[in-house]
């Protein structure tokens, strides 16, 4: 539901935002922002349903809207407290690994036990080692690809996060923010130039890197746009979100040969940048529903492979008619939401907040564990 948030703030509904101003909490439009992103990313995994609806693979543009939301939600969290560089990098690993982490081994685990199951995944415990320390490779079937193949935004994630802290040792915010874009287009650009062949090389210095700076602009500037608005230009920004959507999820069918910063990463920032102006202006997506899949889209992202794997088996050995594709679809969707809500809550949350726990007990006094509930991620 799209309605009009009040000037203050008022009940615990509106408590995580600071009336139009966005406050340093959660914004509701990103959180919805982050459920589109991981539902649009299952359709990519469900080709075989798809094809008999007479559908390609679509939906490649939900993870440049992650990318574009971490390089928000980086600046959003840390720009107004005291962050120091190591104790962000521990709320990161510890919102980041502990599910990735347990899922990678589950899925080694059935690579040793059952490797019909799998297909490029090799029960290889130097692959495994590399999967959990976020180093990229290539796998036999020449992608680079960690053991759970969704992970390789996960190593993209956590080099920008290594990045983003280095920005945090600066005394002046603003000034490391600026740091770190520069330095990530440098690494773009170096790339381009240089065209390295190695592995990491090339992996960290794709042009989709310049994604997370495309979000970390849209906090650093979102403040200056007024907090008052006509109805027709909130209604303008309404339809530029859905051109910034539908450009996110049809321009990597036609132009697939393009580099995802174009066809995928621009318009992800065009739907952040009128989401965020929205809910600026008032206007904020407070559906329940859209809200939980946000706060577990990270489980989500994670887990939905099992979901669209078994699924894709199972039509292997069907004759579908359209009719019976799209219910199935809906099915799959459906499974995939409660799959990764249950693993929100049975895994993600008691696994973070225990990690943090640890944590915060190694530390001094100044290490503040951030609340799940107003630490949101990209992925």
């Amino acid at each position: 539901m799209l309605v009009s948030t009040p000037g203050k703030a008022t009940g615990a509904a509106n408590s995580a935002v600071s009336g139009p101003s966005l406050g340093t909490g959660v914004i509701h439009n990103v959180q919805a922002l982050r459920a589109l992103a991981a539902l649009l990313v299952v359709f990519v995994h469900i080709d075989k349903l798809l094809a008999v609806v007479g559908m390609r693979p679509f939906g490649y543009g939900g993870v440049d809207i992650f990318f574009v939301i971490s390089g928000f939600i980086m600046v959003h969290t840390t720009m107004h407290r005291d962050v120091t560089p190591w104790s962000f990098l521990a709320n990161r690993i510890a919102r980041i690994a502990p599910i990735y982490w347990t899922i990678t081994i589950v899925v080694f685990i059935t690579a040793l036990a059952a490797p019909t199951l799998l297909q490029a995944t090799k029960a290889n415990w130097t692959e495994l080692f590399k999967s959990l320390a976020f180093i990229p490779f290539r796998k036999s079937n020449g992608l680079i690809q960690p053991v759970l193949f969704v992970g390789w935004t996960l190593n993209y994630e956590m080099f920008f996060y290594a990045l983003f802290a280095v920005g945090l040792s600066a005394r002046d915010k603003k000034f490391g923010a600026a740091a770190v874009i520069l330095g990530l287009v440098c690494l773009v650009a170096w790339g381009l130039v240089e065209q390295p062949e190695g592995v990491i090389a090339s992996f960290y210095t794709a042009s989709i890197m310049l994604e997370f700076a495309l979000g970390m602009l849209i906090c650093l500037t979102h403040r200056r746009i007024s907090s008052h608005a006509s109805t027709p230009l909130k209604i303008a920004a309404v339809v530029l979100l859905l051109a910034g959507v539908s450009g996110a999820v049809l321009l990597p069918l036609g132009l697939p040969k393009a580099p995802s910063l174009l066809v995928s990463g621009l318009p992800a920032t065009l739907v952040l940048g009128c989401a965020v102006a929205l809910e600026r202006w008032g206007w904020a997506v407070t559906t329940p529903c859209w809200l939980l899949f946000g706060n577990a889209s990270y489980s989500i992202y994670l887990t939905h492979p099992f979901v669209t794997q078994i699924v894709q088996k199972i039509v292997g050995h069907m004759e579908l008619n359209a009719l019976v594709a799209v219910a199935l679809i809906a099915v799959t969707l459906a499974s995939v939401c409660v799959v990764g809500v249950m693993a929100h809550y049975i895994l993600e949350r008691p696994l973070s907040n225990a990690l943090r726990r640890l944590v915060a007990a190694r530390r001094s006094p100044a290490f503040v564990p951030m609340k799940m509930e107003i630490s949101p991620t990209g992925i």
